[in-house]
């Protein structure tokens, strides 16, 4: 919109735990795979940071990929769970429903969710995450520390190959590089004005 929103890594932080405690709550495992199906916006950075302290794995799917190749890369990755950003994005998933019996939930930044429960907003996730976290407050640090170097951090699937897209393996040192790299070469400064111009999706 017109207006400019910020949010702090204060607020930050604590809707990361929310997010990743809802994801507990709902069962997460170690190194799941839990997907994103979204345009860039601060919930998919929010998302992406909940599913990793939670021990999972962030699977990237462009928005623009239609129902067939969304259902693909859900099969392939073997997800859990999914966000996606919006009514339109939920269509096209809810349309291979049939085809994805491994995916759990259907989390919604954008509308409403489902009558049966497999479709929740991302405020259900947070509130539940909430309630997880004071019954449990040791969990999140516990899953957040969980993860070691070689721990699968992130499946980007690619359209830059030939035949069906192919899920690239981050694991956590592969981003623990990139940030220490980042920080020694001076590359960013507190002071930048960063914008993005490809998609998330797309690393």
């Amino acid at each position: 919109g017109a207006d400019w929103k910020r949010l702090t890594w204060r607020e930050t932080s604590d809707r990361v735990r929310a997010i990743g405690n809802g994801l507990l709550a709902l069962g997460l495992s170690p190194e799941q795979r839990v997907a994103i199906l979204a345009s860039t916006r601060i919930e998919w950075m929010l998302a992406d940071f909940g599913i990793l302290c939670a021990g999972g794995a962030t699977t990237t799917i462009y928005p623009a990929n239609t129902a067939e190749e969304c259902a693909y890369i859900l099969k392939d990755c073997e997800a859990t769970f999914l966000f996606v950003e919006d009514q339109g994005q939920l269509a096209k998933v809810a349309s291979k429903r049939a085809e994805l019996p491994g995916v759990k939930n259907v989390v919604v930044f954008d509308g409403a969710g489902g009558h049966d429960g497999w479709a929740i907003t991302l405020a259900d996730l947070e509130a539940k995450g909430q309630s997880y976290g004071a019954a449990n407050p040791g969990a999140f640090d516990a899953a957040a520390a969980g993860p070691g170097l070689d721990t699968l951090a992130t499946l980007i699937y690619t359209s830059g190959t030939t035949g069906k897209p192919k899920g690239v393996e981050l694991t956590h040192g592969c981003w623990v590089y990139e940030g220490e790299a980042v920080d020694k070469l001076k590359i960013l400064s507190p002071d930048d004005l960063q914008f993005f111009w490809l998609p998330l999706a797309h690393v």
